[in-house]
């Protein structure tokens, strides 16, 4: 630590940037990044009577006062607008009044076919302010509530460069107050030798203006420490957001870190990255000479998904890099000038593992055969085509079968066409010859092979498709329009490749060994086929194998026409593969026992990373 470690401590902001907080407080309010607004209720008595008219006489003023009763309502209070409002109250719900515009209007109101039931959680428009609010009983926040978000921010304080963590506090009460605040919780400052340093926030009162900065003996990630938050499981989590601007690093201790270039490409752990520089200065050129998104997206991506405590690391290994080397070429082993060329195309993460993967198995292999490769049929099929040679499929090297597809015309897909058909062939023992096995008509020969293979369902798989059922039932999920959902058995499978001609009808033994497949069906329709989905849970993370439709995108007598799968469904699909099947794999990885000295771990955290 630098001996002027007070002084330093002393020049570390306790608030974060106007431009922060501005940016923070629209994602907060406009939209509900920390949390709803509250449509507050408890039961209350309400009187009714028929409207006062202009002139009343007697009679009319008697019949007025017979006409007052009482009723069980709710009395409301809208934390966005302030505002009280009466509604109906039945079986621990608010009663609304809908009108023909689908609004919300105020006032007691019964259950029937112009007014709904809106229960403890479940959101609705304020009849007053219109704003979209979750609805709940007063008594679920006799304590309070409280959602906290951890949110980075990168500033220079003298010649150090620092990152700055705020702890975005917002409290919500039973009385309709809704306030949120900016707590300094820690920072992490680059010394003048190179280290990463950690401090923590030391509140000495209530306001967060008189915070002390004090020194950690460890500089570990803030965002990788667990902190209250009332949404998570457990009311515990991880990760935050950070903030996507920052200052000229030039002439501070930053300055060589590149930082700055993580930042810009959108990465959301810059504790994280820090690690690794420190640990690997090298990465510097890396992120400097076009590799910056990759390199964010390795740290990120290894965050994102742990699904435990120990799957979280200071300094995220990337497996692709060899740090033995410093030349950026050298750390991806390829040739200067592959390196030049390859810098411009913005290689992912996943382009530049496909990479590595492919220079292991061919050590010879040119990095610019490899992106020939990639840009033909991308880096996903290559990984295919490299997992099909590592099973003894030899002759399925993916330059040779870029030609292939490229003489014939079918690159579009045409990887998983030629691996169905190879897989298939097999299967039914036909003879493996030069002509069958690289056919001049690819697409005839493979709806010949599933054809031949429609209708020989085996029920030795029966039981393995009940059980796969069981298994990932939880995932089948609508958004209203759409549908996922599982087979039940392998006719199931035979009927929609026979629909669809495809050949998912001989997937049978892979949807029960970890590679289940889903149909994309209508919601109002889900007994007619539409679109079939793959997925391979056996890796770390859950990956997309292939998603097709009629004819696997080609119609036509000989499938000589090609279409694209609706946009609405693509959409569809990554929806749910971020919203219901990435959450449910890392609660299942987290539930699967785990030793570590004798003793089952248990997850105690939940992931909440994105850029502000």
């Amino acid at each position: 630590m630098d001996k002027n470690w007070k002084g330093l401590a002393a020049k570390l902001p306790v608030q974060p940037s106007g431009a922060l907080k501005t940016e923070t407080l629209m994602d907060v309010y406009d939209s509900n990044a920390l949390g709803y607004p509250l449509v507050l209720y408890h039961r209350e008595s309400v009187e009714l009577a028929d409207e006062i008219q202009q002139t009343m006489g007697p009679e009319e003023w008697a019949h007025w006062e017979r006409s007052r009763m009482r009723r069980w309502g709710a009395r409301c209070t809208c934390s966005n607008c302030g505002e009280d409002f009466i509604a109906g109250y039945y079986q621990g719900g608010i009663v609304l009044t809908e009108g023909p515009d689908g609004q919300t209007y105020e006032g007691y109101a019964e259950p029937g076919l112009d007014a709904s039931v809106y229960f403890n959680g479940e959101t609705i428009t304020c009849p007053r302010c219109w704003t979209t609010a979750e609805v709940t009983h007063r008594s679920e926040l006799r304590h309070g509530r409280t959602f906290q978000v951890l949110q980075a921010e990168v500033v220079n304080v003298d010649r150090y460069t620092a990152v700055m963590y705020w702890l975005v506090r917002r409290w919500q009460d039973d009385i309709g107050n809704d306030t949120t605040n900016f707590v300094p919780y820690a920072a992490l400052v680059v010394d003048l030798d190179g280290k990463v340093r950690r401090f923590r926030a030391e509140m000495r009162s209530g306001d967060v203006k008189e915070a002390v900065w004090a020194p950690c003996t460890y500089s570990r990630d803030p965002m990788q420490l667990l902190y209250y938050s009332w949404e998570a499981e457990n009311h515990r989590k991880v990760g935050g957001w950070t903030f996507n601007y920052g200052p000229d690093l030039d002439g501070h201790t930053g300055e060589k870190t590149a930082l700055d270039e993580y930042i810009g490409a959108e990465g959301c752990w810059p504790g994280a990255y820090l690690h690794v520089w420190e640990r690997h200065p090298q990465v510097e050129n890396l992120m400097r000479q076009g590799l910056a998104g990759a390199v964010a997206a390795a740290i990120d991506r290894q965050l994102d998904c742990a699904a435990t405590k120990a799957d979280l690391c200071d300094a995220p290994p990337i497996p692709w890099v060899d740090w033995m080397e410093v030349k950026p070429h050298r750390m991806l082993h390829m040739s200067k000038t592959a390196f030049r060329e390859i810098r411009k195309k913005n290689w992912e993460s996943e382009d530049a593992a496909c990479w590595d993967r492919y220079h292991r198995q061919f050590p010879k292999a040119d990095a610019l055969e490899f992106e020939h490769c990639r840009e033909r049929i991308g880096s996903k099929a290559v990984g295919h085509l490299l997992e099909m040679v590592a099973a003894g499929w030899t002759d399925l090297v993916p330059a040779r079968v870029v030609r292939y597809l490229e003489k014939h015309d079918v690159l579009q897909d045409g990887v998983r066409l030629l691996i169905d058909y190879r897989k298939m062939m097999r299967d039914a023992e036909l003879a493996e010859t030069e002509e069958t096995l690289w056919p001049r008509d690819l697409l005839a020969a493979h709806d010949r092979i599933a054809q031949f293979w429609t209708g020989r369902a085996k029920a030795s798989y029966q039981l393995g498709f009940t059980s796969t059922f069981i298994k990932y039932r939880e995932l089948e999920w609508t958004d209203g329009e759409l549908c996922v959902v599982l087979p039940r058995t392998e006719e199931d499978l035979v009927a929609e490749g026979k629909t669809l001609r495809h050949c998912v009808g001989a997937y049978g033994s892979e949807h029960c060994s970890g590679k289940p497949i889903f149909f994309v069906r209508h919601y109002r329709r889900p007994e007619r086929s539409y679109y079939t989905l793959q997925i391979n849970m056996t890796k770390a993370i859950p990956v997309e194998i292939q998603l097709h439709g009629y004819g696997n995108e080609h119609h036509g007598d000989r499938k000589q026409y090609r279409h694209k799968i609706p946009q609405k469904v693509r959409d569809f699909c990554d929806r749910w593969e971020r919203d219901v099947l990435t959450p449910w794999f890392a609660d299942q990885k987290a539930r699967a026992p785990q030793t570590e000295s004798g003793k089952l771990k248990k997850r105690s955290h939940e992931p909440a990373t994105r850029t502000a």
